[in-house]
């Protein structure tokens, strides 16, 4: 028989005025902006003011070490499918065929692959078009689609991309082709000595193999736009600047509305005698007047959190070095502002900080700690970094495996073990030993 028991648990209910804040609390300004317009749109006694804030934008920078001048967006208005539909023209395709090559054009993916089999496109175009049309017919659409510029263009995968362009581009490789279209999984591997043997190979001629195949791309749409939509920006939520060797915080309010209640519904509420016009306009201002204050909350609450992050790291956003970078926690700046940790993770999940060195996501200055033999505290960012230089300098004929980079690390008094090394490699994007490995 089962036992019955009775527990006590305490729960926190949110008010409707609490989750609204913590709604526009964690979205970042370009979102805040839209998320203002709607309110404006959708409650009549919320009004605006004009702000006399300038606007700040900047480019997206992958790293907080590199410099955002480094880095340019691509012109997005000679999309992929203007470059393929302009060689159409010379080739004088009869109208059916000329349709449904533009129909695969429209059908290809960001890196300009059409994965997608024939025989479900050949349902798509009887469903929005009313035609039937047979897989044969799309077959000489797609050969005629996969000829034209640049090459491996409507390929189904990675494997058929470079089998088109090495078709295409080198037809006397016959054994890069071979290994491309027979071989491909030991290839992707790096398995030399399994290649080497089934193929008679010399390391001579596996390496030269190698070198071919990754001269050629793996996406034919890099470069182009798959549409002509704008290019995406990364406004930042914080600007940081140095002034006499000390730290100035600004919030980049972008286009944000300065808001304020509607006078006109303020006086109407006051003069009108309708009890359901009372209560309609009661509420419609009771909603404007939370928002407002939900609003104001949020530009002191990240100018709170940011400046307790400030003081902590303040080496670091000086000086750009990560050794300068402390371990710091969710909780340790929760603890300093008086937050709970949910909080401090909404400001800091989704938002951009903008310094002298770079800009990143706020979470980037978060980090563990880990002591060194000597008593020091270090963010593991410092170890991952390590990490990153040992790698680089390896010797790409003899890779380092987790365990030797393990016990590399452990020289710098990085004592990780081997299960912790794969996890920051992980981390950092860099593959396995065999997979780093070069003939």
């Amino acid at each position: 028989m089962g036992t019955q028991r009775l527990k006590q648990k305490q729960y926190q209910t949110l008010s409707p005025q609490q989750i609204q804040f913590l709604g526009v609390l964690q979205l970042p300004v370009l979102s805040l902006e839209k998320r203002i317009e709607e309110e404006l749109e959708e409650n009549p006694a919320l009004d605006e003011e004009e702000s006399l804030e300038e606007n700040t934008v900047v480019f997206k920078s992958p790293s907080s070490n590199q410099n955002v001048d480094d880095f340019q967006i691509a012109d997005a208005s000679n999309s992929i499918q203007d470059h393929l539909t302009k060689q159409l023209i010379d080739l004088n395709l009869p109208d059916s065929v000329l349709f449904l090559v533009e129909y695969l054009i429209n059908s290809i993916d960001d890196n300009g692959f059409l994965n997608r089999d024939l025989y479900s496109i050949s349902s798509d175009l009887l469903t929005n078009t009313n035609n039937v049309v047979s897989e044969k017919e799309l077959q000489l659409a797609l050969k005629i689609l996969q000829d034209l510029d640049p090459p491996g263009i409507g390929a189904k995968d990675l494997q058929d991309c470079l089998l088109l362009q090495l078709k295409k581009s080198y037809p006397n490789e016959k054994i890069a082709f071979k290994i491309i279209s027979e071989y491909y999984t030991p290839f992707s591997n790096k398995n030399f000595e399994h290649l080497m043997k089934s193929l008679t190979l010399s390391k001579k001629d596996l390496k030269g193999v190698y070198v071919l195949i990754e001269s050629l791309t793996p996406f034919p749409a890099a470069g182009f736009s798959i549409n002509t939509a704008p290019s995406n920006y990364i406004y930042s939520d914080f600007i940081i600047s140095i002034t006499n060797n000390a730290l100035q915080l600004k919030l980049n309010k972008g286009n944000v509305k300065v808001l304020k209640i509607s006078k006109y519904y303020s006086d109407l509420l006051l003069k009108t005698n309708d009890n359901d016009t009372k209560e309609f306009l009661a509420q419609k201002i009771d909603k404007a007047r939370w928002f407002k204050e939900s609003m104001e909350k949020r530009e002191s609450t990240l100018r709170k959190v940011m400046k307790a992050i400030m003081e902590l790291q303040k080496d670091y956003l000086i000086s750009g070095f990560e050794t300068d970078l402390k371990p710091m926690k969710l909780a340790d700046i929760a603890d300093v502002v008086k937050m709970d940790i949910s909080t401090i993770s909404r400001v800091s999940n989704s938002k951009f900080i903008e310094t002298h060195f770079g800009t990143f996501k706020v979470k980037e200055l978060f980090s563990d700690a880990f002591r060194k033999d000597n008593g020091e505290v270090i963010s593991t960012t410092v170890i991952k970094t390590q990490l990153k230089e040992i790698v680089l300098s390896e010797d790409k004929l003899r890779p380092f495996t987790d365990e030797k980079l393990s016990e590399l690390l452990g020289k710098d008094e990085y004592h990780i073990a081997r299960r912790t090394v794969a996890k920051y490699r992980e981390q950092l994007g860099i593959e396995t030993a065999k997979l780093r490995r070069t003939l």
